[in-house]
């Protein structure tokens, strides 16, 4: 037996995870965090998003994990025993397929980003912060590759986070020509 076996109805529960996973990216990336941002002394807003981010990235891991699979098993793909494989071939042709195909592989590639966000990414970036902020406690000055490194891991989260925000918005667009 499949997921699939025992999610009868797997469309609506598909629009139900997409929505949530839409709604929350959405949300987080483009109103919350500009809000916060602009609201709060800097350390508050680091603290705040140092406790928000493992859940929202967790979120974001866990239902794209599912939109994952719901999207290839809606694409009427085989068993995902050879996953890569049916996905690489059906990329590489210009049909309906490929389409759903590409979809697939979107969606795969933003859980990825989730679960790197979660697992590795916002640890390392957490540890460069509470770094950056013993020096600041002291009234020390941040070395500047302490700065760069923290620079550089926000960007990389930021930018896997904007690779989820593109694979749910497309996954919608397909949604809607795929069962219009």
């Amino acid at each position: 037996m499949t997921l699939h076996d025992y999610l009868p109805g797997l469309h609506g529960w598909h629009v139900l995870a997409l929505g949530s996973a839409t709604g929350m990216v959405l949300h987080t990336t483009f109103v919350a965090s500009v809000i916060q941002f602009k609201s709060l002394p800097r350390q508050t807003f680091g603290l705040l998003q140092s406790k928000q981010f493992p859940i929202y990235f967790g979120l974001c891991a866990g239902l794209g994990l599912f939109l994952t699979y719901s999207t290839y098993r809606l694409s009427h793909f085989p068993e995902p025993k050879g996953f890569l494989d049916t996905i690489s071939k059906n990329i590489a042709t210009s049909t309906a397929k490929s389409h759903d195909a590409w979809n697939v592989g979107f969606m795969a590639a933003a859980t990825t980003g989730a679960f790197a966000n979660l697992l590795v990414v916002g640890p390392a970036t957490r540890k460069v912060k509470q770094l950056r902020e013993q020096f600041e406690k002291t009234g020390a000055e941040v070395p500047k590759d302490i700065s760069k490194r923290f620079g550089r891991l926000h960007g990389i989260s930021s930018l896997l986070n904007l690779v989820m925000v593109g694979a749910v918005v497309a996954n919608c667009l397909w949604v809607g020509n795929k069962w219009s």
